[in-house]
């Protein structure tokens, strides 16, 4: 179970606050109303018995104002309840405890100042009532609902026993028992199946939340495929044709093709992104963690893009303490040192500089920054930097990113129990700093 829904299984509450909280405004309505149709019950009860009783014992002043008061104290808390918002939901079930201690008070007190013998299980039945509407109808959290339950239990053994002695009454302890633990089990078992409803309701909303992000992807994904990925071999197309047709000079030929190189370099990387993302989001991935030395991974990516930086006049300086390794999956890692370097190349200017430091950390991660001189970003690029977004930065050879190598570069670091910050500023810029662990 997901650690958010996690519950102490005695008590019947969340670990977590927020999901505790969220719990509770979730049933605030359904909770409010239970507490209304409870007080309206109540109320009516109270004024019909009225009648009752003076039919039953004539005018009888003591159950008149027993029953009368109740049932207008009952009035003036159930008006109380239309102030409630749901910020306030605690106080449903505050008002739920007032409520249920507030009728057994009275009944105790109208018991003990009637001295017809009828009235021996009068008391008693009262409370099994009582228990069964705090245990189900009112809608109380069981941990409130036991104890409301237990204290009404006790007082009445205690009130029978040492204050009001009466053989019937005592008689009536073992049903009253059996009642209680009726209804605490009643309380436990419906308080558990909200708390499971709910559970599963924010599962399947996460699943649907899920499920909408990965169709807007999507969307976006074919966006990108159609553009970037098309474009360079449209023009390739078109370049060769004219070529083979003669239209165009062995030397205007080369013309064409060198930005042409850059842009299938490009697309080349989009498609390993592509392909890397499908396959996290599809079929998963098996991270197989090892030492990987960090001078060597990071020197083999430097031939790799020795072309490009040449072509844009870039220098690439690798500054990293000796012997430095990180326990991480070398796959995704590759994958996540590609994608930097790549977005640092792009978009750092003819001539610029590029530098990769790494230090010890003291919590057993190494620290290796990436810091181009590039153009930088501006405060709300770097906001939804690790999204995917067609509207990009335009590099420095025109070239622009569809975000999703940065997309999967924060998965990548995430999944090897590390995390990544950047740093930016536009004219000034930009350094990605990724905390990878080496142990």
């Amino acid at each position: 179970m997901n650690k958010f829904y996690q519950y102490n299984l005695l008590l019947l509450r969340f670990k977590n606050p927020e999901t505790e909280k969220n719990f509770n405004l979730g049933c605030f309505k359904e909770d409010l109303n239970a507490l209304r149709f409870v007080i309206v019950l109540g109320t009516a009860l109270s004024i019909i018995f009225i009648f009752v009783d003076v039919m039953r014992y004539e005018l009888d002043m003591i159950s008149v104002a027993f029953r009368g008061g109740m049932a207008l104290i009952l009035i003036v808390l159930g008006g109380l309840t239309f102030l409630f918002k749901e910020e306030n939901y605690q106080f449903t079930q505050y008002m739920g405890i007032l409520i249920a201690l507030f009728v057994s008070t009275v009944f105790f007190l109208h018991y003990h100042f009637n001295e017809d013998p009828a009235f021996d299980i009068f008391l008693s039945n009262i409370l099994m009532v009582l228990i069964f509407i705090t245990s189900t109808i009112m809608g109380m959290r069981f941990r409130y609902a036991i104890l409301v339950n237990t204290v009404n239990f006790a007082t009445y053994i205690l009130y029978i026993e040492n204050i009001n002695y009466s053989l019937i009454a005592e008689r009536q302890i073992s049903q009253l028992f059996v009642i209680y633990m009726v209804g605490i089990l009643a309380s436990y078992i419906l308080d558990r199946q909200k708390m499971t409803s709910f559970i599963h309701k924010n599962e399947l909303d996460l699943e649907v939340q899920k499920v909408d992000e990965l169709n807007r992807v999507k969307n976006k994904l074919f966006s990108i495929i159609s553009h970037d990925l098309r474009g360079p071999i449209v023009s390739l197309k078109g370049i060769v044709g004219l070529y083979k047709k003669g239209a165009v000079t062995v030397d205007e030929f080369k013309q064409l093709t060198n930005n042409l190189e850059d842009d299938l370099n490009n697309s080349s990387n989009l498609l390993d992104n592509l392909l890397a993302w499908s396959k996290s989001q599809l079929q998963g991935l098996d991270i197989n963690k090892g030492r990987v030395n960090l001078q060597e991974e990071l020197s083999m990516l430097k031939n790799l893009f020795s072309s490009q930086l040449k072509s844009k006049g870039i220098s690439l300086d690798i500054d990293l303490e000796d012997q430095q390794e990180i326990v991480v999956d070398k796959e995704t890692i590759q994958i996540v040192f590609r994608n930097i370097l790549s977005n640092a190349i792009k978009f750092t200017p003819l001539g610029g500089k590029i530098s990769v430091t790494s230090k010890n950390d003291d919590d057993g991660m190494i620290a290796i920054s990436f810091t181009d001189s590039g153009i930088g970003m501006p405060p709300e690029k770097l906001d939804n930097l690790f999204q995917i977004n067609k509207n990009t930065l335009i590099g420095t050879s025109s070239a622009s990113g569809a975000g999703i190598g940065l997309l999967l570069v924060k998965e990548f670091v995430e999944l090897n129990n590390g995390d990544i910050a950047v740093s930016s500023a536009l004219g000034k810029g930009t350094t990605f700093k990724i905390r990878l662990p080496t142990q």
